[in-house]
């Protein structure tokens, strides 16, 4: 069985070796990029939304790698992204693509059992063994990859070099895809840790804090947000993500942070008195919590289209406002460009980092 599945920023490192102990054979398309984005606008309906084109132009490419079995995280909650799997396998069997579906649902619990069963060649025992291993090693790949992306970004804004930064975390990434045990793994978060720390400082001694919040999806992946925690970084601007892929594989899958997100949402009601869909309330709730915080801004980051995070901004605004924090909202699709979106970004650091200023005397 090859089996492919929708990228995500980082996810692969975690969920490939998970197939993998199962005993499928992972297909890992190349990372979101022009050729992805531009098959899945030539593929999908005019006015879906830039995820829901990336990860069609992504399943294009698994299968045509040989990939026979499409994996999606499926469901009837109020964003379409819980109906992305069929939808797409739709488009695709029309184009002459030939797969089976797997649909990860809570009211599929058997069917799931039953595949995994099958790829331990029909032994429930065996394929209980397979399956402790490998929710134990995801976990510990999910873990060491939270762990080099939060210090790449606590050190990226007050390093001397920012490129040095960047190929240690790159470095840090394919460490983590080339460990493959619970020990190991546990060793690198350590050394990833004193690495960062070690890295050349610039002398900074106070950064302005942006909490970045908005559609899943764009949050996670930095091919469609223009990887703006890396270009606010190298401004001197600290991102902390809402949502990152170990948060979201988490709570997705064992609901992990399941208290943070009922205290969002209680936070929000002062605001927001019902979810219309897909993270409008999370949003809003974590700006209120980075207010709390002490933040200094939000970066809100949703897709051209996407009735929620469009309906939502007019309460972000009046609530950064309210709470004196930097606001800066980006809808993205296929025709967003770099040049416009870097001067906006600059702007908006400059702004933070007069605003820190002011504060600070």
């Amino acid at each position: 069985m090859r089996v492919a599945f929708p990228y995500m920023g980082e996810i692969r490192l975690v969920i490939a070796p998970i197939l993998r102990e199962l005993g499928a054979d992972p297909v890992v398309p190349p990372p979101p990029d022009r050729e992805s984005r531009t098959l899945g606008v030539q593929l999908a309906p005019e006015l879906m939304c830039i995820p829901f084109k990336l990860t069609l132009g992504n399943m294009v490419r698994s299968l045509e790698m040989g990939a026979d079995t499409l994996v999606y995280v499926s469901g009837s909650w109020s964003c379409r992204f819980g109906y992305y799997g069929r939808l797409q396998a739709e488009i695709l069997r029309e184009m002459g693509y030939r797969f089976r579906l797997l649909e990860l649902r809570h009211d599929n619990i058997r069917g799931i059992v039953q595949e995994v069963v099958a790829m331990s060649g029909g032994r429930p025992t065996r394929a209980l063994v397979r399956a402790g291993r490998a929710l134990r090693l995801g976990w510990h790949k999910s873990v060491a990859l939270e762990t080099a992306q939060r210090c790449f970004r606590a050190a990226l804004p007050v390093a001397a070099r920012p490129e040095s930064c960047r190929r240690l975390l790159g470095r840090s990434l394919s460490a983590v895809e080339a460990t493959d045990t619970p020990g190991g793994l546990s060793r690198l978060c350590r050394r990833f840790e004193q690495e960062f720390a070690e890295l050349p400082h610039n002398g900074r001694k106070r950064m302005p804090r942006v909490m970045l919040v908005g559609e899943s999806y764009c949050t996670i992946e930095p091919f469609v947000n223009f990887d703006v925690i890396r270009r606010l970084g190298e401004l001197g601007v600290a991102v902390e993500p809402f949502l990152t892929e170990h948060r979201w594989l988490g709570f997705h899958g064992f609901r992990i942070g399941a208290g943070e997100l009922r205290r969002a949402k209680r936070a929000a009601r002062r605001y927001w008195r019902y979810c219309v869909g897909g993270e409008d309330e999370n949003s809003l709730g974590h700006l209120l919590i980075a207010a709390e915080r002490g933040y200094d801004g939000v970066v809100h980051v949703h897709p051209f289209g996407c009735m929620p995070g469009t309906v939502v901004q007019p309460a972000l605004e009046a609530a950064s406002r309210d709470c004196g924090l930097g606001y800066m909202s980006l809808s993205l699709d296929e025709h967003t460009g770099t040049a416009g979106l870097a001067t906006r970004l600059e702007a908006f650091a400059a702004m933070l980092e007069r605003r820190a200023r002011q504060v600070g005397t």
